[in-house]
């Protein structure tokens, strides 16, 4: 089945956001604060706020990781969220690259 949805959007705007996701694995929420700053556009501000609410949400769960790693409870959370980072944005990224829309589970909407 073809996705009708593919074409809709221009190959840079699919590019800013496969990289934006991409680069919350590297570089946290920085380059999602860039793009939703800068752009205007709906799907990508969308797709950037999203990527920002997501890198947000692993800070949050990694100060609460770390609180557990102190009382000696949580010593594998860190990692966890390190590889739930990387899995959701290489999920996203894909998903971008695709013209769809993607929502990050487990996020808090600090930005709506």
């Amino acid at each position: 089945m073809i996705n009708r949805h593919i074409n809709r959007y221009s190959e840079t705007d699919k590019l800013i956001i496969v990289l934006t996701h991409l680069g919350g694995i590297f570089f946290g929420f920085a380059p999602a604060l860039v793009v939703y700053l800068v752009k205007n556009e709906g799907w990508v501000k969308e797709n950037a706020r999203n990527a920002l609410n997501w890198q947000l949400t692993t800070l949050v769960y990694y100060a609460i990781s770390w609180v557990l790693v102190i009382v000696l409870i949580g010593f594998f959370l860190p990692w966890l969220i390190v590889v739930l980072n990387l899995v959701f944005c290489l999920v996203a990224a894909i998903r971008s690259s695709n013209g769809e829309y993607y929502r990050y589970p487990m996020t808090i909407d600090f930005i709506r």
